[in-house]
């Protein structure tokens, strides 16, 4: 029986990494029958995160006994265990046999064997929308790959690109795709801070040049210029462009009054928006995986997509990709599969059929399989 440690401070956090490292650590408890997990919170100093693990213990009592507690503050917890003369936590992580790492902080203790989970390489891949020393960044990703025993890829894309950037051997990575996102009940209309204007389009993702923002923005309103689409368009995320970028980008556009920007709202708030929107668009140059992709073909909201990264992968649908390169093909296929209602309600059956393919079950058994093999 192996002693497995996992870092679940992306189990306090919401959105992010944090969609997939939530669900698919609670499948690897519930489906876990061979080896001891425990889950290891770096609360540090910070209110909010006591706060919000104490929000956790009260929501799953049960995993009580297997939870690690560091209260060491984050630069002093990367100095000591990343340093190339590392010391474990004394909550006793140093003696499990296996640890994973869910973010990007991979210890060095010896004698524990690294497993570690890889969402995206995107200042590898875009490197123009990332301002930060690539080399370094590079090589720091490449010195975590050597010291790991096994690689976890979200999609087959994100597995090839673990592969060629940072020259993993094939067999030391395994592709444990996402599954479904857990279905919460939607929020009554009456509760929407903004209620929506219909028909609309709904984006959700992080307003990011590297998601291709300012080119679905572009896409959209050549949709209502030229193609007459009376649609508002709806984007909820976090908001990394900045209110004076969107402003001057939506002036020159002439889209005044039809684009929403929601910000971060609460899960059952999303649903509903999802559930009533005509479609989601997403037109990312890159994306490790595309949650919301999936979260749309769980509930039956057609999908419009670019043919970048592991989208493609999802849907498995062509019809239902763009080349973000070419806006005004885009807008033309864009504007008129928005308008045929017997075209997006196949879309929505295929899709649900589709969402059956992925499963946190499936991923957490593959996971545990290695560690029996291992």
């Amino acid at each position: 029986m192996a002693t497995i440690t996992i870092d679940a401070l992306p189990l306090l956090a919401e959105g992010g990494i944090s969609n997939y490292v939530r669900p698919f650590t609670h499948a690897l408890l519930e489906q876990n029958e061979s080896h001891a997990i425990r889950l290891l919170f770096r609360l540090g100093r910070r209110r909010q995160r006591r706060e919000r693990y104490a929000a956790y213990r009260r929501r799953r009592p049960a995993t009580s006994e297997r939870d690690l507690l560091v209260s060491l503050p984050d630069r002093l917890v990367r100095l000591l265990w990343c340093s190339p003369w590392s010391l474990p936590p004394p909550c006793g992580a140093g003696r499990s046999e296996y640890f994973l790492a869910t973010t990007e902080l991979l210890p060095r203790w010896r004698r524990v064997r690294k497993v570690q989970i890889v969402y995206d390489l995107n200042p590898l891949r875009l490197p123009q929308f990332f301002r930060l020393d690539h080399a370094a960044f590079r090589r720091a990703r490449e010195r975590q790959a050597a010291a790991c025993e096994l690689i976890i890829a979200i999609s087959r894309s994100t597995q090839q690109d673990v592969i060629e950037l940072l020259r993993v051997p094939e067999e030391k990575t395994l592709l444990l795709y996402p599954g479904p996102p857990q279905l919460a009940g939607p929020a009554p209309e009456a509760e929407l801070a903004v209620q929506p204007e219909r028909p609309y389009i709904l984006y959700i993702g992080a307003l990011a040049l590297n998601k291709n923002v300012d080119g679905l923005l572009r896409i959209f309103a050549r949709c209502v210029h030229e193609h007459g689409l009376d649609y508002h368009l709806y984007l909820t995320g976090k908001d990394f462009l900045g209110e004076e970028f969107r402003d001057r980008l939506l002036g020159e556009l002439r889209l005044g009054g039809r684009v929403h920007f929601l910000s971060w709202i609460p899960e059952a708030h999303l649903v509903r928006y999802l559930l009533e929107a005509r479609m989601l668009w997403l037109f990312s140059w890159y994306e490790g995986f595309g949650l919301p992709v999936l979260e749309a073909a769980c509930r039956g909201t057609p999908v419009l997509c670019s043919n970048r990264g592991s989208l493609p992968e999802i849907l498995a649908a062509p019809e239902q990709l763009i080349d973000p390169d070419q806006e005004e093909e885009a807008a033309a296929y864009a504007a008129r599969v928005c308008r045929d209602d017997a075209l997006l309600a196949a879309w929505a059956r295929r899709a649900r059929e589709r969402a059956r393919c992925f499963s946190w079950e499936r991923s957490a058994a593959a996971l545990l399989a290695w560690f029996n093999a291992h």
